[in-house]
């Protein structure tokens, strides 16, 4: 599955890149920042895109791009990656159109769940106490 990853922070990237691999075959793409998101993102070509909250300086510009991606493809699969998991945030994430919302920092077992699983598996995902969870919107 291709795979694209907005995100900021190289340490990030760099983890996710490692158990994105140990998952299997997928190919990574690294955005970070908006304007390099919009210029990767073709239609038809991710399986799944995950967002960076905040990006930019901007504490909710992964809701931007969220947006514009989805005023595109109304069907992309897309979702957050951020460590503010405030209910505000998770219900704005909601409304422009992300299908989850996982929270940093994130486990293999959350990754693959999310790459493989449905609105019902990411529902029944229990993480233990203090790993990444996932919120299925």
């Amino acid at each position: 599955m291709r795979v694209l990853l907005v995100e900021d922070n190289e340490t990030l990237v760099g983890l996710f890149r490692v158990q994105l691999r140990r998952l299997g075959q997928h190919e990574l793409s690294v955005a970070v920042s908006k304007k390099s998101a919009l210029e990767l993102f073709k239609p038809g070509v991710f399986g799944v895109i995950f967002i960076d909250m905040g990006l930019e300086g901007l504490p909710d510009r992964g809701l931007d791009i969220i947006r514009e991606i989805k005023a595109q493809v109304p069907e992309q699969r897309i979702g957050v990656l951020s460590s503010n998991d405030l209910q505000d945030m998770v219900r704005k994430s909601r409304q422009v159109g992300a299908g989850f919302y996982m929270v940093k920092p994130f486990t293999v077992e959350g990754l693959q769940v999310v790459l493989e699983g449905g609105q019902a598996a990411m529902k029944a995902y229990q993480p233990e106490i203090g790993e990444g969870r996932i919120i299925a919107l």
